[in-house]
């Protein structure tokens, strides 16, 4: 089959350039207007938003921050290598986001805390809750935060780099002086990334400063909306392209009709398996972030309770801190949930199947095979390659948009070895979805689509610093350097550190070459907090040693792990310091160190001192937590019954679950599965917000009878 000719990849339009320009502009003017807002509520009203947010602002606000630009490139990587089933690596974690609405948002926002690491001191007290306070803050803000940044911003990147072709746009000279005004260490790959990413941080940053945790919310609103209209319509006309979804179906089985264990990605795949939901039996799967059998059995058995974010530690819990009510957070959390899961998986991975019938994996191996000897002799190079290689903006080939310089040094052919290839340049299918973006978009709705993305980018990005930043001033200006600040100081410090924390992740994102190993680092840096997270809410007996043991055993196990892989390598047939055996899968290697650092964190709490009953007795007052707080829950019993927790706790997953696979058998034009799924969705869903109901017409009638 002939390379695939295209429409040269030219700038964007006139008409592109306005959308972009007024999506930027918009999200300045919301920051200029609640700049006076934010004055009046002081450190309060730049963290936690004046904690007057309705549930559904709250909630939209929360699934636009997990709607970063990357999640669609790393969804279409995951599809193209390993099918739909490829999603259970974030579909596993329904269970947790769930229990944050079920059980825990309502704690968050009865704390009346800011941060997570403020809610260490009111559990625990004591200087070893001094010290885990500090420590979280400092950690969260400085290296996760900074990991975080850096993948969203390397995602980025990825989207933008067929597009912003600023040179024709500034002209030559101005072109090259903002080249040389960059440090090389701040080049996200090249020249024209770099500037772009440049413009859209100076704005988030701006309003995020501005605006303060207000600004950020009101701007996720109108972000999320553009967000989830266009990536519904994209995946339509891509769809539509292909001939419809009985199409792509046919066109999958033909292009894709045997799994081979000799190939690689895609080409190994049948459609069967990029159908299914489920992965295979069998564990033949190494390395990537693909989902061998056992992987996938971790990931709902173990991955859901012992990553830290399990009862909505980090961002979420700033969130939920934000709520008018406690039913406004637990409101929020459950529609948080529904929408970050079955609302907007589906058009992420319709593209992605799509994608392997638009760009075909043999048809982008030869263009692989064309571009590498091309770049070693030139007479084996055509007139179409010999173009994209001089200028990608100009290139007509659409399969090269999938392509990427390898990092080799340059190598020749002499006449012994001729007739091998050296590899420069390698596939990338992440990039599948902007190249998709490119070909099937016109001018307008090209522009519409960018800036729906840039939009899912800053608003992650503006949660964030804000996130970021409430760490630094909350936690250890206030605490430790100032406590007499004035509202009028901590704003100021406030914006500061939202600066301080963007050039951080700046610094980060530029060395940053694989958004997968990030996925990966960041999973088991996050392993070790789960359960210790889960105890302090439910159980008398955690105390401060068991959060410092369980984080320290997990950040220095998988830090060792990526540190060893990094300098020195790992032994063939492996991807940790682990035996194959033990771990064929990050999803392997995260499970472990987590299963670790559970064993570290209950060691320490047995064999260290309970919290002072002073303490306990304060925090259940507070909180009226759920589960064994043995004399200390005496007189302040949980607003509901742990079991009533747990059952809706259930209903929810079901709920979830059953919308989720629903759509996706409608999608693949199974309806007489997929209308019942969708069916049982909505029946438990009406029966879920019932049961949260309940509580809120007992406190009524209560109040009214007092």
């Amino acid at each position: 089959m002939p390379m695939t000719p295209s429409p040269a990849m030219s700038a964007l339009s006139s008409i592109d350039w306005v959308i972009i320009f007024l999506t930027l502009s918009l999200s300045l003017v919301i920051g200029l207007l609640v700049r006076n807002k934010v004055a009046e509520g002081g450190v309060a009203g730049y963290f936690v938003a004046g904690r007057d947010m309705p549930w559904w602002l709250l909630g939209t606000s929360m699934v636009a921050t997990t709607f970063a630009s990357d999640t669609p490139l790393v969804i279409t990587g995951w599809v193209a290598a390993y099918g739909i089933s490829g999603n259970w690596f974030w579909w596993g974690s329904v269970t947790a986001a769930v229990a944050v609405a079920t059980i825990f948002a309502r704690h968050w926002r009865a704390s009346g805390v800011m941060t997570d690491a403020e809610l260490c001191e009111l559990r625990y007290g004591g200087s070893a809750a001094t010290t885990l306070r500090t420590f979280k803050a400092a950690l969260n803000a400085l290296v996760v935060n900074s990991v975080v940044l850096g993948w969203v911003l390397a995602g980025m990147a990825k989207i933008v780099e067929p597009f912003m072709d600023w040179r024709r746009l500034l002209g030559d000279q101005a072109y090259s002086f903002a080249a040389s005004l960059l440090p090389e260490y701040l080049v996200f790959q090249s020249v024209d990334n770099s500037i772009t990413l440049i413009v859209l941080l100076s704005v988030t940053v701006t309003y995020s400063a501005l605006g303060g945790l207000r600004a950020v919310i009101l701007t996720d609103l109108f972000q999320f909306l553009l967000a989830i209209v266009m990536s519904i319509l994209f995946s339509v006309l891509v769809v539509q392209s292909v001939g419809g979804l009985e199409a792509m179906w046919l066109k999958l089985e033909t292009l894709y009709p045997v799994q081979s264990e000799t190939l690689g990605a895609a080409e190994g795949l049948s459609h069967e398996a990029v159908r299914s939901f489920i992965p295979a039996l069998g564990d033949s799967v190494m390395g990537g972030l693909g989902m061998p059998f056992s992987a996938f059995l971790m990931t709902i058995g173990v991955l859901w309770w012992t990553n830290a974010a399990v009862d909505g530690s980090g961002f979420t819990a700033q969130r939920l801190c934000t709520a008018r009510t406690e039913s406004d957070a637990e409101k929020g959390a459950l529609w948080f949930a529904f929408a970050h899961f079955v609302l907007r998986s589906w058009p992420w991975i319709i593209v992605g199947v799509a994608a392997l019938v638009v760009y075909p994996q043999q048809d982008v191996e030869r263009v692989v095979e064309a571009a590498n000897q091309c770049e070693f002799d030139s007479t084996r190079c055509s007139v179409e390659m010999r173009q994209c290689l001089d200028d990608r903006y100009q290139c007509e080939i659409r399969e090269y948009a999938l392509l990427y310089r390898a990092d080799t040094e340059s190598q020749s052919i002499t006449n012994d070895d001729s007739d091998k290839v050296p590899v420069v340049f390698q596939q990338d299918r992440e990039r599948a979805y902007p190249a998709l973006l490119k070909d099937i978009l016109p001018a307008g709705l090209l522009g519409l689509a960018l800036a729906s993305l840039m939009a899912a980018f800053m608003s992650t990005v503006s949660t964030l610093i804000n996130w970021g930043a409430a760490y630094l001033v909350n936690d250890v200006y206030v605490r430790f350097i100032n406590r007499a600040a004035s509202g009028e100081r901590l704003l100021i410090a406030g914006r500061l550190a939202t600066v301080m924390i963007t050039l951080l992740a700046v610094m980060v994102a530029a060395s940053i070459e694989n958004i997968g190993v990030m996925w990966e680092l960041y999973g088991g840096l996050m392993a070790g907090l789960g359960l210790p997270h889960l105890l302090r809410w439910l159980w008398w007996r955690a105390n401060a040693w068991t959060e410092i043991a369980g984080m320290s055993v997990g950040f220095a196990l998988a830090l060792g792990n990526y540190v060893y892989g990094q300098i020195w390598g790992f032994p063939e047939q492996q991807i940790s310091v682990l035996p194959a055996v033990l771990a064929s899968h990050p999803i392997h290697v995260i499970t472990w160190i987590a299963l670790g650092a559970c064993v570290a964190a209950l060691v320490a709490t047995v064999v260290t001192k309970p919290v002072e009953p002073g303490q306990l007795a304060l925090f259940v007052k507070t909180i009226r937590p759920n589960g064994f707080w043995g004399s200390f829950s005496s007189g302040s019993s949980g607003r509901r019954s742990l079991n009533y927790l747990l059952l809706s706790c259930l209903i929810s997953v079901v709920s979830i679950y059953a919308g989720l696979f629903g759509i996706g058998f409608l999608l693949r034009l199974e309806p007489m599965k997929g209308l019942p799924l969708v069916a049982v969705s909505i029946a438990t869903l009406i029966v879920l917000v019932r049961r949260m109901d309940a509580i809120d017409l007992v406190k009524t009638d209560v109040e009214v009878t007092k």
